[in-house]
């Protein structure tokens, strides 16, 4: 297989495979608060992680650990929780729209912390990107006086998955994609099963309710798919590209994430879509590679 046909085809699993955990965490939050949810997310997945990911730990230089640690609580500890607490008052679908600020954060942190070089129209994308943003939420989010609290926590995920696909390309190359991800979840048990253990959880008795075990099958779905298998497939995609054009995700997991969203009974207005495309617009200037000049 080619390698142009391995980072396209990687791209859109994980487009399908992210679009879709939004719709799944909005589901795990019917029986769960976003505490619980988020710490059950990091605890099934280490779980399902562990026993494959055991034997990879050794693979990961003693030096590198500080890095693997810092990508486990800013890629997936912190955004874990900002994402379900923001899904308690916006719609699954409009919160994937708004993670496609991942690229443009992204571009940015490469340029001023690792040197990359900046284009003008990638300059212009970010322009673009974030004036999709403010289209978007002008229209519903800022309805209450709690939503751009909501609207902020989004942001703030969208600002650390563009960290850590920097941590991850910069510091952590060459090394086994499970025996990270299993390294970096291990770090997160703990804090996270002690983040449960004051979320009030009925550890005795939460199998007799109906709305959590509902919940919790939607969890497991999430930790396998959105969690344990995309971040694998995530770290793998970085390997043979690079930290822009691995968050390029955002161009299909917004349509997928509107998909599962209409198909929930979610409300997606025209000035949402128009938001939608002026984000995706941007962030396609910013991702949209440098054709090189003709040599006369």
């Amino acid at each position: 297989m080619s390698l142009s046909l391995r980072k396209w085809g990687t791209l859109v699993i994980l487009s399908i495979i992210w679009g879709s955990s939004y719709i799944l965490i909005k589901k795990g939050l019917t029986g769960l608060t976003p505490i619980q949810l988020g710490s059950l997310r990091v605890i099934v997945t280490t779980l399902i992680i562990a026993p494959m990911g055991y034997k990879k730990i050794k693979m990961i230089p003693k030096e590198k650990m500080k890095w693997v640690a810092i990508s486990a609580f800013i890629g997936s500890f912190l955004p874990a929780y900002l994402f379900a607490f923001a899904e308690t008052e916006i719609s699954s679908s409009v919160t994937a729209v708004m993670v496609s600020l991942t690229p443009l954060f992204t571009l940015l942190i490469s340029v001023v912390v690792f040197k990359e070089e900046l284009l003008k129209k990638q300059v212009l994308g970010v322009l673009v990107g974030f004036t999709g943003i403010i289209v978007l939420i002008n229209n519903e989010l800022l309805s209450s006086s709690f939503n751009l609290l909501y609207v902020m926590f989004i942001v703030l995920a969208a600002f650390c998955y563009a960290i850590n696909a920097n941590v991850l390309k910069y510091k952590l190359p060459n090394i086994p994609a499970l025996g990270i991800v299993f390294m970096s979840f291990l770090f997160m048990f703990i804090p996270a099963f002690i983040v449960l253990c004051f979320s009030n959880f009925p550890f005795s008795d939460f199998a007799s309710d109906p709305l959590i075990v509902e919940s919790f099958i939607y969890i497991i779905i999430l930790a396998l798919f959105g969690t344990a298998i995309a971040k694998v497939l995530y770290i793998k995609l970085l390997a043979i590209s690079t930290p822009v054009f691995s968050v390029s995700t955002t161009y299909l997991m917004p349509v997928v994430a509107i998909f599962w969203g209409l198909l929930d009974g979610e409300d997606f207005k025209l000035i949402q879509f128009v938001g939608t495309s002026i984000i995706l617009m941007g962030v396609y200037l910013v991702t949209k590679k440098k054709v090189p000049k003709k040599t006369p």
